[in-house]
């Protein structure tokens, strides 16, 4: 690493130090967001399970042993190095942030990338100056969006014809291809083969196939939604419906079968990230069911 700023020293870090990097991003959150995601060692060592953080992660420590910043790189398709930055509130104004920019640029070029993405949360506005002075511009936005869910909830309304079952063993391969299919030619989206699901979400310590719904109509699959308990709440993690299908009510449908089930089991908020810029109106959709924005994190990018 080319610039570590005084009174620190970097390193890899391992699974070994999982809590510490969730109690990191969780004071990070905690600190510009009036309604935080909350997450715990699981979830983090989850996120490392398709990286070698000996290549691919970085942790700055202070004197007393305490991280002050941590930064994985993932590489996004065949052009695109990513980095998941965190510097937490108290270190900031130390270079920490400047550290992991020059870390990012120094990686892509070594990995051959000739661009590179990060994303900040747009209540930081000392991350906006940052990447903004590096010479990083705004390409995309995305909202976490959430409800509380209050009172009696609306009941779903399923057109004719269609039906809704929970996720049964050997289902694996149709969510799979119905998901991936829903979501092909969405910005940023990577196709994703069945093993890599296999591996990442069916086998993901967060995985709940009781969470996880399936529409037909008749016996064709043409809607899903993989939901979980996640990051302090109830998590619509993936919905998507088929391009055919869309426009009739189903994924209103299965938003509001998910939120009963969550209420049911005494969840009382629920929440999803979407792309602002998202092409099918999900957006427009969500704010339909009651969901609101929460919060706003803005996707930067620069050509080396």
């Amino acid at each position: 690493m080319r610039e570590v700023p005084g009174g620190y020293s970097a390193r890899p870090f391992s699974g070994d130090d999982a809590p510490a990097v969730a109690d990191l991003i969780n004071a990070f959150e905690w600190t510009y967001l009036e309604e935080p995601d909350t997450v715990d060692a699981a979830e983090v060592a989850g996120w490392w399970r398709r990286s070698d953080l000996v290549t691919d992660s970085v942790a700055f420590i202070d004197a007393d042993g305490e991280f002050g910043a941590i930064g994985v790189v993932y590489p996004r398709g065949e052009d695109i190095l990513d980095l998941d930055g965190f510097v937490l509130p108290a270190h900031q104004g130390r270079g920490l942030g400047a550290a992991l920019v020059t870390w990012l640029e120094d990686e892509a070029a070594r990995r051959g990338y000739p661009r590179v993405h990060s994303s900040s949360i747009t209540a930081d506005s000392a991350a906006t100056e940052l990447f903004a002075g590096h010479g990083f511009e705004q390409v995309r936005h995305f909202y976490r969006m959430a409800i509380d869910l209050e009172g009696p909830l609306a009941e779903p309304e399923w057109p004719p014809g269609f039906n809704v079952s929970l996720f049964a063993p050997g289902d694996e391969e149709t969510v799979h291809r119905v998901l991936e299919e829903a979501f092909s030619g969405h910005w940023g989206q990577e196709p994703r083969d069945l093993e890599y699901w296999r591996e990442h979400t069916f086998g993901a310590p967060w995985w709940d196939p009781t969470l996880v719904y399936l529409v037909r109509e008749g016996d064709e699959p043409v809607a899903a939604t993989v939901n979980a308990v996640r990051f302090g709440a109830g998590w619509i993690g993936t919905l998507g419906t088929l391009e055919p299908w869309r426009g009739r009510g189903l994924g209103r449908a299965l938003l509001l079968t998910s939120f009963a089930e969550f209420h049911r089991r005494g969840e009382t908020r629920v929440a999803l990230a979407v792309d602002a810029g998202n092409e099918t109106g999900a957006t427009h959709l969500y704010e339909s069911v009651g969901m609101r924005v929460a919060w706003q994190a803005d996707v930067w990018e620069k050509r080396l």
